[in-house]
């Protein structure tokens, strides 16, 4: 994974096929001491995905407790028009 200027990030699958995809926002949580990255494809953007990443490394989410806040984190910022302006600002 490689994190570019422009909100987006460069990850290549098991083939070695690269895919640009656009940051929908990042967050950090503080007690798990983990940072979190919610993208999408821009040729399909209903479909957003969320992972851990360390540094340049995306981490899979695995732990059903941890994708549950992921999933109520991405919700609040969907229902939540004051926080999409200020992402855009």
């Amino acid at each position: 994974m490689e994190f570019t200027k422009d909100n987006q990030m460069l990850l290549t699958d098991e083939q070695g096929v690269e895919h640009m995809m656009e940051i929908l926002f990042t967050y950090e949580n503080e007690a798990r001491e983990a940072s979190y990255v919610l993208y999408f494809d821009a040729a399909n953007p209903e479909e957003i995905f969320a992972a851990r990443y360390d540094g340049d490394q995306l981490i899979e989410i695995t732990d059903d407790e941890e994708y549950d806040e992921v999933e109520e984190v991405l919700n609040a910022y969907l229902e939540d028009p004051e926080i999409n302006q200020e992402e855009k600002k």
